[in-house]
């Protein structure tokens, strides 16, 4: 008699193949990882090499409590801001939610973008989850989501071309920088350009997708959005300044961890390092930014005067407040939103309407 149960060896032999595939599925951003937890270890020891490994620990140990309270209040209004462009964009369209519903949002969606990479997709999938699981239709959702997110690539431009024209102007400013400026720059503009082109103009959909279900579907969720920018200019001009104003108070963040270390940074210097760390971190393709975001920042700080082991205990300070500590919170959030039952099922489901 023989058993159909599949023998030890071929569970085994399933469960390593299986495993293997998972590997080679994570080995991009694994490798990814590594290669910028090495490159910011590498940065700090280098700086604190090159000046005082003792300045580092003695700033950071002594590092006024009231300013640092300061930056951690500062910090949280950039998510209340995301929240705040969503809520009313979502109230345009006639599909309103709480405010305070979508303020934990923007702390997941912080996680979702920066612990799983995927060139923003996974924050995406999770906006579009988390606003269906509250009732919105997801038209509505697609909708919201790429108008606020075009909203806030638009101020995201602006503030690299400041940023860009203050470096090049910056009398420490090496001479590369003009040219690096005046790349960027074109690149901007062109995204800019595109964008503008893509919204007034819809180009036809190719012939071979005309005739699928999904291609439709999609095609009509994006023509929706688009309509959305091309009709509602005001709003959208509107929500820009609000997610601009944002990364002021990301230099403001820096403005206090500075005086928290007993080296004043002005707010300007500090919005204009944390935008071009920025688009280092952006352009980079290592996840979290990690070494790229740092040496940005320090590097902008320099150019503005400020001394390298400063610059180094400022970004350290910064980016734990604003990516590591929001991460915790965040994954909470994502568990909780994952186990969340959708609207419509609670409403049906709920015993006083038995």
């Amino acid at each position: 008699m023989h058993d159909n149960a599949p023998d030890k060896e071929d569970v085994e032999a399933s469960g390593s193949r299986e495993t293997r595939r998972s590997l080679r599925r994570r080995a991009p951003w694994l490798a990814g990882l590594l290669a910028g937890i090495a490159a910011l270890a590498a940065l700090i020891l280098f700086i604190t090499h090159a000046g005082d490994i003792t300045t580092f620990a003695r700033q950071a140990a002594n590092a006024k409590a009231g300013p640092l309270f300061g930056a951690v209040a500062v910090q949280a209004l950039p998510y209340l801001i995301t929240a705040f462009v969503w809520f009313l964009f979502l109230r345009r369209t006639g599909t309103p939610l709480k405010f305070m519903s979508l303020v934990p949002l923007s702390f997941a969606k912080l996680f979702a973008d920066q612990a799983i990479p995927s060139g923003g997709l996974s924050g995406a999938a999770f906006f579009l989850f988390a606003l269906t699981q509250r009732g919105v239709p997801d038209k509505a959702a697609f909708r919201t989501f790429v108008f606020t997110t075009s909203a806030y690539f638009l101020a995201f431009l602006g503030a690299a071309i400041i940023s860009l024209i203050a470096l090049s102007l910056a009398e420490n400013a090496p001479p590369a920088l003009s040219a690096s400026v005046s790349a960027f720059a074109g690149f901007f503009v062109l995204l800019t350009v595109l964008a503008g082109l893509a919204i007034l103009y819809t180009a036809p959909m190719p012939a071979f997708l005309a005739g699928r279900r999904f291609a439709q579907k999609a095609a009509e969720f994006l023509g929706a959005a688009i309509a959305d920018i091309r009709h509602m200019p005001h709003l959208f001009a509107k929500l820009a300044l609000l997610l601009l104003a944002s990364r002021v108070m990301d230099g403001l963040t820096v403005m206090l961890i500075s005086d928290a270390i007993g080296a004043p940074v002005p707010l300007f210097t500090g919005f204009i390092a944390v935008a071009t760390a920025s688009i280092a971190a952006t352009i980079g393709p290592v996840p979290m930014g990690l070494g790229t975001f740092e040496a940005g920042m320090i590097a902008s700080l320099s150019v503005f005067g400020v001394s390298v082991e400063d610059a180094l205990t400022i970004t350290l300070i910064y980016r734990g407040l604003t990516l590591w500590l929001p991460l915790l919170p965040g994954f909470a959030i994502l568990q909780r939103e994952f186990l969340r039952r959708p609207a419509a099922m609670a409403e049906k489901t709920d015993p006083d309407q038995a």
